[in-house]
């Protein structure tokens, strides 16, 4: 079938019967955060005396906000999630300026002013694949130093302790069940066993196929599964015991199993993967160092078929929003133009319209990061002049 961007009349309604094309589901309505998750279901209500150096991060995009969870690793260096940073919903960066974190409370609500700080600079981990949750780690760099203590970070002397069978903790503020109305007003934790590399892999097959035993790790509560992840905590540490007692940051929390359940393994980026770029990020920062060198040279991450087309959803639910929400039927198929592009051809009825169209998401480095973006070209009219008059029927069109 050719594409969409010249359709005219009945060309529209036929393409929407052609059997060539294969159904794209409609995702579920989208958390107040960005669409990766983990939180704490089940555990136990913790303090920041216990967990000194986590630090509650929440950012305003528009009407909306999200929280994550991060970790002090220098006096002005917090570690998160690169979802944290990048809208995967909508597509590129949130601005520094957007947030803001408290470090030293256990409940962000008792937050005062010496405990809340700003963002002057953000960076992801240029290894980032958007699609994959590949590399999925940034830095928020602090308007002025905190006092909470950094957590150690892991590197290659740390390995053992990702071979399985050790013992971590978790903690942050996020979600207590997939529909709650609010998270908790103080943070949690739990404790979990890091899965081997293989039963990762074969564990989380079912809902996250991606998964990479060289850049992540998995955890599960066993024997019970009855505590583990959820959205809202997003870039919050998975912490373990070296052998002479002393805690490190073994994992960055980045997604999990739908409806936060508890039965599925939580995915972390493995932070002995970053840990060298966070530690150029804090010489930097701290010491007066030379900031991380990007190779513009570096090729784009492999944009999967399932990953472009949910980019083409997200696209037209950003756009369109209950015009393409409401759709009583969607069709479509995308097509790969090159590594990091597709081009999707999409339609759908809503409501007394047709709608038919282009979609083209694709990767493009801003600020050194690998983010998603897309074009687009939609035309729609009513169904039922279409379906009558053919090409004398008024067509409207969008594109961005």
């Amino acid at each position: 079938m050719t594409g969409w961007g010249n359709f005219r009349g009945r060309a529209l309604v036929l393409a929407l019967a052609c059997v060539a094309l294969a159904a794209l589901a409609l995702p579920a309505a989208a958390p107040a955060e960005p669409s990766a998750q983990a939180s704490i279901v089940g555990g136990r209500g913790g303090s920041i005396a216990e967990f000194p150096f986590l630090s509650f991060i929440e950012a305003r995009e528009g009407e909306h906000g999200f929280a994550c969870t991060g970790t002090v690793v220098a006096p002005r260096v917090v570690l998160t999630a690169a979802h944290c940073v990048e809208n995967l919903e909508r597509g590129g960066l949130t601005p520094a300026t957007d947030y803001a974190l408290a470090t030293g409370v256990t409940s962000p609500e008792e937050a005062k002013p010496e405990n809340v700080f700003r963002v002057a600079e953000a960076h992801v981990f240029p290894g980032f694949d958007p699609g994959a949750l590949h590399g999925d780690a940034a830095i928020l760099i602090l308007d002025r130093p905190t006092s909470a203590p950094p957590l150690a970070l892991a590197g290659a002397g740390d390995a053992a302790l990702y071979e399985g069978g050790a013992t971590v903790q978790l903690a942050g503020w996020g979600l207590t069940r997939a529909n709650a109305k609010a998270g908790p007003s103080g943070l949690r934790t739990t404790s979990m066993v890091v899965e081997p590399p293989a039963a990762c892999e074969a564990k989380t097959h079912g809902y996250y196929s991606p998964f990479s035993p060289a850049a992540q790790m998995c955890t599960l509560d066993v024997p019970g599964k009855k505590s583990g992840g959820c959205f809202g905590d997003s870039g919050g540490p998975t912490i373990g015991q070296r052998p002479d007692g002393t805690l490190v940051e073994l994992g960055i929390i980045s997604t999990g199993g739908d409806f936060c359940s508890t039965k599925k393994p939580n995915v972390m980026t493995r932070v002995d993967l970053v840990s060298t770029w966070v530690g150029e990020w804090i010489a930097a920062t701290e010491s007066g160092g030379p900031r991380p060198i990007f190779d513009p040279k570096t090729p784009f991450p492999l944009m999967a078929k399932p990953v472009a087309e949910a980019f083409a959803v997200s696209t037209l639910r950003d756009r369109f929003g209950q015009r393409f929400e409401r759709a009583e039927r969607v069709a479509g198929s995308c097509r790969r133009v090159s590594r990091s592009r597709f081009k999707c051809e999409i339609a759908w009825i809503a409501g007394r319209f047709v709608y038919g169209g282009v979609v083209s998401p694709f990767y493009v480095r801003r600020d050194n990061s690998v983010v998603w973006d897309s074009h687009f070209l939609i035309r729609w009219g009513t169904l039922k002049c279409l379906r009558a008059n053919g090409n004398r029927c008024p067509i409207q069109s969008k594109r961005g």
